[in-house]
């Protein structure tokens, strides 16, 4: 069914924003190289940001500017054109939120060595010929004593332990990444030995930051780890565009968990056992060996790509590519189970990589084992639907042939999570209903990762609101979500790192479903006319799609900031 009625955005047709939308984008590129190379562009390659204090000041300067611009493009009689001034505005808010309310600056290490993960592009993706990547790669290393230096002059003492320990996580990976990964893709390149100056002196600086954060941050480091309601509260407005108070989706959290937990030892009697968790340690033991796990997850990611073709249940992008390979070193103490990563709107190549993390080299035979139940059968295609299709793979390659700059944009920079990680989690419950994962093993499975997705909601609203600490939440995911304590402890460091992200799963798919339902009474149509619609808009929150689709009024925090 057609969009095009009264109050509704036209498909295709042009924004009157989109002058403005281009000149934050340059701006933004001009300040952030390495956001530049996430999108699929290869200017100033060679370049890091700066965060010097100066540097910090002019970038809130020019964010407020463009703030200032977009603003009054909410009152635009064109549905089309408020609905991308928005989009902008959540690009120049989320980046305000860190710099000045969540102070990442100062309180947070991962904000540094996020940028360092901008190396990884230029091994990874077709960002130019070999040699100019292998010349681009020598300047980020080259510049990473001097963005360290910044981030030692920055970070203040009395940091969240969690954010130290998640930092000390990290600079491992990246040792990695910039030393024997980088030395490898230079000699790969016909350029061996080409990169050992600059990749040693950037790992001479990663290992003394090291040690700043082990020896000189971390013994005052405090518990808490909140980043308080403020910041919350503006996530829920300005990024997931929600009305909920925290303390709502907390108790919604544990309502769907308990809910989720009721259904699980349905399924379970039903596969002949006592209880949940004796099914689900059951289905666990079953996995794939440690040499087989990749290929495991590839044939599951080729069965479901077969079946959203054969059930008609959502376009498939022309020219898009998935690569499922192992987890690449650097990323594995950040992605302990499986992670997608797309291509930019900028990449001739819409080739998109699906990781999988296999048990780390060395292990003892238990600890092995231990982590292989990671990774059960009975989830390898639910995995795959999330990941790959029609999850995140296809969502973000479809919002990179959005119609408009600001909707392929949206997402920039960490963003889009209500609808990213919402439409994957609707996914997982649509193919079940589509027949894919209709076996009860794989519906116990299902069940069990939304017990997890509930417990999301309520450490992500609670951490963050001081009512529980790190150590309660990591006791919480062991005891409800069936994970074991190193997985969990992970898990709960990048939800300390991230406020508002882990929540995203769970409100997404309510959203998702809740537009989904919208639509059907409001316009009818095959629910492949949905998807398609759905998936047009780019990664904008749900809430913001029902008003470009003319299905809702604007969002409370449209309408209060024009």
């Amino acid at each position: 069914m057609s969009d095009v009625r009264a109050g509704a955005a036209r498909p295709g047709a042009p924004s009157a924003a989109e002058p403005a939308i281009q000149a934050f984008l340059d701006d933004l590129l001009a300040d952030n190289p390495v956001l530049a190379t996430g999108l699929g562009l290869t200017a100033s390659a060679g370049r890091l940001p700066s965060w010097s204090a100066e540097a910090v000041a002019r970038r809130i300067g020019m964010l407020r500017r463009h703030e200032r611009t977009l603003l009054p493009l909410l009152r635009d009689k064109e549905v089309a054109t408020a609905v991308d001034a928005f989009a902008g505005l959540q690009i120049a808010r989320r980046q305000l939120r860190d710099l000045e309310l969540r102070r990442v600056q100062h309180r947070c290490p991962g904000a540094y060595l996020d940028v360092l993960s901008g190396l990884f592009p230029l091994l990874a993706r077709e960002l130019g010929s070999p040699a100019e990547r292998v010349e681009a790669l020598a300047g980020r290393l080259g510049a990473t004593p001097g963005l360290l230096e910044e981030a030692r002059v920055n970070l203040e003492p009395g940091l969240p332990l969690a954010l130290v320990r998640a930092g000390l996580d990290q600079v491992d990976g990246l040792l990695d990444l910039a030393g024997p990964t980088a030395c490898a893709f230079a000699a790969s390149a016909g350029q061996e030995g080409a990169l050992d100056r600059a990749s040693q002196t950037a790992c001479a600086a990663l290992a003394a930051f090291r040690r700043h954060l082990h020896d000189g941050l971390l013994p005052g480091a405090a518990v808490e780890c909140g980043a308080g309601r403020l910041v919350l509260e503006d996530i829920l407005r300005w990024e997931h565009v929600l009305d909920d108070a925290p303390e709502e989706l907390a108790r919604y959290g544990r309502e769907v968990l308990a809910a989720t937990k009721d259904d699980m030892e349905e399924v379970a009697a039903r596969l002949g056992h006592g209880d949940a968790a004796s099914a689900v340690a059951a289905l666990q033991a079953d996995h794939p060996a440690a040499d087989d796990l990749v290929a495991a997850y590839r044939r599951a990611v080729m069965a479901a790509r077969a079946h959203v073709a054969a059930r008609d249940i959502v376009s498939l992008p022309p020219g898009e590519e998935l690569a499922v390979m192992a987890t690449p070193t650097f990323l594995r103490s950040l992605l302990p189970f499986a992670a997608y990563d797309p291509p930019g709107p900028y990449d001739a190549r819409q080739l998109g990589f699906y990781y999988v993390t296999p048990p780390r080299d060395g292990l003892p035979a238990a600890e092995r084992e231990a982590a292989l139940r990671s990774h059960p059968r009975a989830s390898l295609a639910t995995t795959g639907v999330h990941e790959a299709y029609p999850g995140h793979h296809l969502q973000l390659v479809s919002a990179n042939r959005a119609t408009t700059l600001a909707r392929r944009i949206a997402h920039i920079p960490s963003g889009g999570n209500i609808l990213v990680e919402g439409w994957a989690f609707y996914c997982e419950e649509l193919m079940e209903q589509q027949g894919l994962l209709a076996d009860p093993a794989a519906r116990l499975m299902r069940l069990n990762d939304q017990v997890w997705r509930a417990c999301r909601v309520v450490i992500d609203v609670e951490l963050h609101l001081g009512v529980m600490d790190l150590p309660a939440a990591v006791n919480y995911l062991c005891a409800e979500a069936h994970m074991n304590r190193y997985e969990a402890e992970l898990e709960c460091r990048r939800y300390a790192s991230e406020p508002g992200q882990a929540m995203s799963y769970l409100l997404g798919k309510r959203e998702v479903q809740r537009l989904a339902a919208l639509y059907e009474r409001r316009r009818g149509g095959s629910l492949r006319d949905f998807h398609d619609r759905l998936l047009s808009w780019g990664c904008l929150p749900p809430a913001v799609i029902a008003w470009g689709m003319g299905l809702a009024p604007p969002p409370a925090a449209a309408r209060l900031s024009s």
